[in-house]
């Protein structure tokens, strides 16, 4: 977990760049990859992440703290706000690189479903909670998780009550959120939990904001991990992280390490993580930090490990070309509907406990539409301007470059992380690349960056590219 300090070996360079920029965001322009090459990495990730600590939360729509009747008498169904809210977490994710990287990890963690939780003002109010902690301390946000009211209504926390309680998000409180399945509790440690929860089931308007009861609280003597008192919800919580510092601290690294750097754990790295998460009392900044700024990270055993989410492969080359489209083309919307038919709705994850990723990404329906779907995006992006792909490569390997080998490589080099191509995709790559010029004009100088045929060559070679295994892969 030593800093990362470049060297001959390892050295700073548009790899590292893009491996920062993929991980942590969603992907790099060229020029910003340009910017940063004359930087070093500790200021591109204290760049980084202090842009993400210090954004403010999405403004709230005029419906954000609306209730049933609102919404009814508003003439519009709830799909509609529903769709407004995912289309905004695109353009966040567009505009927000980091901290929307970190919403996507924790909405994936403390799962809702939207479409059970069936209220746009709570799905707003989750998400934007979820934003307000993103780089916050893990023990508040898992406080603040409990009371939000989606969270309320999907594991039917709203249901709680003295008289008949509900074990549901005091269970998935300790499996799913803190502690990881039979890691360090019990059954009668849930139902215990699930009476020191009760009371927050007051509605003050039908679907709007959810209060503490106290006539369904459950006032009697509870004991959770040993300990026995009148608890109520801050206990449960403050007994929690009291009682299983060490296991969730263990257990968070794991997800923020598999998310972030590898499914494959490596348990020196998470134990060190686990230490400094814990030494900074669940501050989740100083973690994140040492763990993007290790030796670790950047090691090459870590390339190329992760398979693309359905957000990242459409978002991702997005944000690498930073090409234009048609204006008449709703991009946010698009990016919704086409991340959802291959396995990733926004907000919907496909159970409580969220998408398990990588492989399960993949699949022979999936992967047509992955080719497809990014397909269509170079399709836009010609439809609107074709010069953008003769500027783009020129800007990439300079406008006098020749070399068709050293073309290719490098826009290879740009789209994918580090991998040795094989010969027979180069040489089918140079192929596609040359199209419909005459061989003749690449030898005797007809043929240059410059000419009229350039911006469909790249167009092609682009689409080639993306049916290659290796374009799944972060």
């Amino acid at each position: 977990m030593k800093p990362y300090s470049p060297s001959l070996n390892n050295p700073w360079n548009a790899d590292q760049i893009n491996l920062l920029a993929r991980r942590l965001g969603f992907g790099c322009s060229l020029s910003n990859i340009n910017l940063y090459l004359n930087s070093t990495p500790g200021t591109m990730i204290d760049d980084i992440v202090g842009v993400a600590a210090d954004m403010e939360v999405t403004p709230a729509p005029e419906w954000g703290q609306w209730d049933n009747k609102q919404f009814n008498n508003s003439g519009k169904n709830k799909g509609y706000y529903h769709t407004i809210c995912q289309k905004q977490a695109y353009t966040d994710i567009t505009n927000n690189g980091f901290r929307e990287r970190l919403v996507l990890f924790w909405s994936n963690h403390f799962v809702i479903e939207y479409k059970d939780v069936n209220q746009p003002a709570y799905l707003y109010q989750y998400y934007a909670l979820i934003q307000s902690h993103a780089l916050g301390n893990f023990k508040t946000l898992v406080s603040e998780m409990g009371l939000a009211p989606a969270m309320l209504r999907y594991l039917n926390g709203y249901e709680n009550k003295k008289n008949n309680p509900n074990e549901n998000y005091a269970r998935e409180l300790y499996e799913l959120f803190t502690l990881g399945e039979g890691n360090g509790y019990t059954q009668e440690d849930i139902t215990e939990t699930s009476r020191a929860l009760t009371g927050y089931n007051r509605f003050k308007t039908n679907m709007g904001v959810i209060e503490f009861n106290e006539n369904t609280f459950d006032k009697g003597s509870k004991t959770i991990f040993g300990q026995t008192g009148n608890w109520g919800y801050d206990d449960v919580i403050d007994i929690l992280f009291q009682e299983k510092e060490d296991l969730v601290a263990d257990f968070i690294c794991t997800k923020i390490y598999r998310y972030f750097v590898s499914p494959e754990e490596d348990l020196s790295i998470i134990g060190q993580m686990a230490k400094s998460l814990k030494d900074n009392q669940f501050e989740i900044l100083p973690v994140i930090k040492q763990l993007f700024k290790s030796e670790h990270f950047f090691d090459s055993v870590n390339n190329n490990v992760i398979i693309k989410s359905p957000i990242d492969l459409m978002l991702g080359l997005h944000q690498s070309l930073s090409f234009q489209y048609p204006v008449n083309v709703d991009l946010e919307l698009n990016f919704r509907n086409k991340c959802r038919d291959m396995g990733q709705e926004i907000f919907s994850p496909i159970d409580v406990a969220g998408w398990q990723g990588n492989h399960d990404w993949i699949n022979s329906e999936t992967l047509p539409k992955r080719w497809e779907f990014a397909d269509y995006l170079l399709i836009k992006y010609w439809q609107k301007n074709k010069n953008q792909f003769k500027t783009f490569i020129q800007a990439l390997v300079g406008s006098d470059q020749t070399d068709l080998r050293v073309i290719v490589t490098k826009l290879k080099d740009f789209m994918f992380c580090p991998y040795q191509i094989k010969e027979e995709e180069m040489t089918d790559a140079i192929n596609i690349f040359m199209g419909d010029v005459p061989e003749s004009y690449f030898e005797d100088g007809t043929w240059s960056l410059n000419s009229n045929s350039v911006s469909k060559q790249v167009y092609d070679l682009m689409r080639f590219f993306i049916t290659l295994p290796e374009f799944q892969l972060k």
